[in-house]
């Protein structure tokens, strides 16, 4: 079995618990590609070293960080710090991983937004200098070497430019883009809600199961961006995808495989 699995950056997800689940699955001979988030540990150091973090809403609805050089900076430090945690805890385990940044060996190429437009206060505005980026390629023959030389490989942004520069990326979009082009069999996100919900506010609304067919029905409010994203996977060769809780403190891959959390198929 192969799997892309992105444990998410928010307040309360398990790492350790993840990344021992993780060791105990390779040593049943299943490949996986581990993307990790930090953006409550970035959001932490950025105010411990008094940076006011900065989010912005694109014309499209979409939230990312604002991304200046001392940012990039910082994120690169901490996202590529929790890329080294989750692999060492995974060696510690008794599995073999790989921690790096995307942009080493440009594993993950992407291209700088530029000029943006963006929504601030119900106007409109064009705003430069943001290092953000959308993703263009993955390097699928690398990541397919490292996998097949029994090594987990556990990614984090930011990825590289063709010019050799690098930009922050979603990490999310890396999952989704890496599990495409590898064709795995299942592509999981975790976070720190059971799955979809549909009240957010109310855990026991969990959505169990949204068949590929009635995908639109369901994306709607603060589900839309991943249920559509979700469906883009699946159309483009993914098995299916799950959103599922990374808070467990016992194998919360397995429960997710073996039926937690919101199964699009």
């Amino acid at each position: 079995m192969l799997l892309v699995l992105k444990f998410g950056g928010g307040e309360g997800i398990d790492l350790e618990s993840l990344s021992k689940n993780v060791a105990k699955l390779q040593n049943s001979d299943t490949k996986i590609v581990v993307v990790v988030g930090a953006n409550a540990e970035l959001s932490r150091v950025q105010k411990e070293r008094g940076i006011e973090p900065k989010m912005i809403t694109s014309e499209r609805g979409e939230k990312s960080r604002w991304t200046d050089e001392a940012t990039l900076g910082l994120l690169k430090e901490v996202y590529g710090d929790t890329a080294e945690k989750v692999a060492d805890e995974i060696n510690k385990s008794g599995g073999t991983a790989l921690g790096q940044i995307a942009s080493q060996d440009n594993l993950v190429i992407a291209k700088q937004h530029g000029r943006m437009r963006i929504v601030e206060d119900g106007k409109v505005k064009v705003v430069d200098g943001d290092l953000t980026g959308s993703i263009e390629k993955v390097a699928a023959e690398k990541i397919s070497k490292i996998l097949d030389s029994k090594k987990i490989l556990v990614l984090a942004p930011p990825a590289a430019t063709e010019a050799g520069a690098e930009v922050n990326v979603d990490g999310d979009k890396i999952a989704a883009k890496v599990a495409v082009e590898l064709k795995t069999d299942k592509l999981i996100f975790f976070a720190n809600t059971p799955g979809l919900l549909e009240n957010v506010a109310d855990e026991s609304s969990l959505i169990r199961e949204i068949p590929i067919a009635q995908a639109d029905e369901f994306a709607v409010g603060r589900m839309k961006k991943k249920i559509l994203s979700a469906k883009r996977a699946i159309e483009a060769g993914v098995g299916e995808v799950i959103f599922a809780d990374g808070r467990l403190a016992e194998n919360p891959i397995d429960a997710a495989l073996s039926g937690n959390g919101t199964r699009v198929f």
